[in-house]
C-alpha cells in the first residue's frame, strides 16, 4: 500500500500576522466569502477583510453566527457563496467554523482560508470536517481532496482567548504521538488515504514532546494574554503538527474512545475526552510501564487529568462507552491488538484508576 502525506499548502504563524496583507499575496481568487463565529468575526473581520483586500481580494460577503457544522448549515452557506461567485472561502473561528468553511469551499471548488482563533483543535490544517446533525450527534464527514490552500495563524489573537481552549487543544494533540505509532505498527490506512510516512510519525512524536517541554509555560503565558516562544510552540503544536500527525499518522483507540463517549451523550470537551482516552490506549496496548508514567506525568501536569467521574459516566455507562467504541465505524480496527468490548471497558476502568493514583 502507498504512503501518503497531506499538508496545507502555506502555514503562516506570528504574532499580528493578520494585520498585513502578507499572507494572503499569494492566493489564487479574486472574491472571497467570508463566514465564522460571532465572537471571532468580532476580533478579527476588520484585519482579514483588509488583508485580503491588500492582496487584490475584495470581500463580497460575510455570514456570521456560524456555530455548528451541519450539512444543512453547509447547503445554507454554499447557497451564500454561489450567489457572489466567491472563489474564495475563508472560515474564521473554532473547529467547527473552519469544519463549515471546508463543507462550502469543496461543494464550490473553492480556495481556501481557515483563520483559527482559538488554538483548541487541530481542524486548521485538514482535509476532512466532522459533520454533526442538529442534537449535536455525528452525521458523517465531508472530504476535501487536499488541505486548505492558506492557514493563517495570528498568536495574538489566540493569547487574546481564554487558556482552557488552548488546555483542550493540547489534550486532543495528546493522543497524536500514540494513535500515529499503533497505526504504524498495524499498518492500517490514514485519513490522508495511506499507510503513514516516516515525516508524519516524525510530526506525531514532536507533538507530545512539545506538550511535555512547553505546555505548562505557554498555559501561565495565555493566562496573561501572552505571547512566548512557549505559547508559539504550543500553538503550532496544537495547530500544525497535530493536525498533519492524526490526518497523515493516523487515528485508533484515543478516538474511537472519544466517539464512544459522544455517543453515549457525555457532554464534556472534546480535547478533554481524548487525553483520558489516551491513557486507556496506552493500558489497552499495555505499553512500557515508564511511557505510561511519563503519559500520566504529562497528563497531570498540564491539567487535563479527569476521571470517568467527571465525565458522569459510571460502570454501568462504562460497558456502553467500550461497545460504541468497538463500532464499524470507529478507528479502534487501526490498534495493533485485537480489541473486544470487553478489553476496551477494562482498558477505560483501568485508566480511571491509574488517574485516581496518580
Amino acid at each position: 500500500m502507498r504512503r501518503q502525506l497531506l499538508a496545507p499548502a502555506s502555514y503562516v504563524q506570528g504574532d499580528g500576522v493578520l494585520s498585513t496583507g502578507a499572507p494572503f499575496e499569494d492566493l489564487a481568487g479574486t472574491t472571497a466569502f467570508v463566514l465564522g463565529g460571532n465572537t471571532a468575526l468580532s476580533t478579527t473581520e476588520d484585519r482579514i477583510r483588509a488583508g485580503l483586500e491588500a492582496a487584490g481580494i475584495s470581500v463580497a460577503a460575510v455570514e456570521s453566527g456560524v456555530d455548528s457544522c451541519t450539512f444543512s448549515l453547509i447547503d445554507d452557506m454554499t447557497a451564500a457563496a454561489s450567489a457572489v461567485d466567491a472563489d474564495v472561502v475563508v472560515g474564521v473561528g473554532g473547529g467547527v467554523a473552519l469544519d463549515t468553511s471546508k463543507g462550502v469551499a469543496e461543494a464550490i471548488d473553492a480556495s481556501l482560508v481557515t483563520v483559527p482563533t482559538i488554538a483548541s483543535t487541530d481542524a486548521p490544517c485538514s482535509s476532512v470536517a466532522v459533520v454533526y446533525d442538529e442534537q449535536g450527534n455525528f452525521d458523517g464527514y465531508v472530504h476535501r481532496g487536499h488541505d486548505p490552500e492558506l492557514v493563517v495563524v495570528d498568536t495574538g489573537v489566540i493569547a487574546a482567548a481564554p487558556s482552557r481552549f488552548l488546555r483542550y487543544g493540547m489534550g486532543d494533540a495528546f493522543a497524536t504521538r500514540f494513535e500515529a505509532e499503533a497505526v504504524a505498527r498495524s499498518g492500517a490506512r490514514t485519513h490522508a488515504g495511506g499507510q503513514p510516512t516516516g515525516a508524519a510519525t516524525t510530526l506525531a512524536g514532536l507533538t507530545f514532546q512539545n506538550l511535555a517541554d512547553y505546555g505548562e509555560r505557554a498555559l501561565a503565558a495565555n493566562d496573561r494574554n501572552a505571547v512566548t516562544p512557549a505559547l508559539e510552540s504550543i500553538v503550532e503544536t496544537n495547530t500544525l503538527l497535530s493536525g498533519m500527525g492524526f490526518e497523515s499518522g493516523g487515528l485508533a483507540a484515543a478516538h474511537a474512545f472519544g466517539k464512544g463517549f459522544s455517543k453515549a451523550d457525555v457532554d464534556a470537551p472534546h480535547g478533554l475526552l481524548i487525553a483520558f482516552s489516551t491513557i486507556a490506549q496506552l493500558v489497552l496496548e499495555d505499553r512500557d510501564p515508564d511511557l505510561l508514567s511519563e503519559a500520566l506525568g504529562v497528563y497531570h501536569d498540564l491539567g487535563l487529568d479527569r476521571r470517568l467521574d467527571d465525565f458522569g459516566i459510571d460502570d454501568d455507562a462504562v460497558t456502553r462507552v467500550a461497545e460504541n467504541a468497538c463500532g464499524e465505524d470507529t478507528t479502534m480496527s487501526n490498534e495493533p491488538v485485537e480489541v473486544t468490548p470487553r478489553a476496551a471497558a477494562d482498558a477505560l476502568r483501568t485508566a480511571d484508576e491509574l488517574v485516581a493514583r496518580y
